[in-house]
């Protein structure tokens, strides 16, 4: 059975905003976080991986290409590519000067 596509933040914010009543639903967002942030530790240390030999090579291209595409990963690159954009940009939550 495959899986439903990957939740984005945005649709994360969306489910506790409708359920932020039902204490089963934050928790299972909790987790959710929790494990977003495991998979944003693999990626960080994911530079420092070497590919095996042999048969598990295939494998080990497969949950880099995984990791490369989950929603989280694309998320947190995007907000780095943002805040490195010219600083006279104004951001979110910034006045102009």
């Amino acid at each position: 059975m495959p899986f439903k596509p990957p939740l984005l933040h945005a649709d994360l914010r969306a489910i506790r905003e409708r359920q932020s009543w039902n204490a089963d639903v934050i928790t299972l967002l909790w987790e959710v976080k929790r494990l977003r942030s495991v998979v944003l530790r693999a990626y960080q240390l994911s530079g420092d991986f070497k590919r095996p030999a042999g048969i598990t090579g295939s494998l080990y291209d497969d949950f880099m290409q995984a990791l490369r595409e989950e929603p989280c990963v694309i998320e947190r690159d995007q907000d780095v590519q943002e805040m490195m954009e010219t600083p006279d940009k104004l951001r979110k939550g910034m006045a102009p000067g």
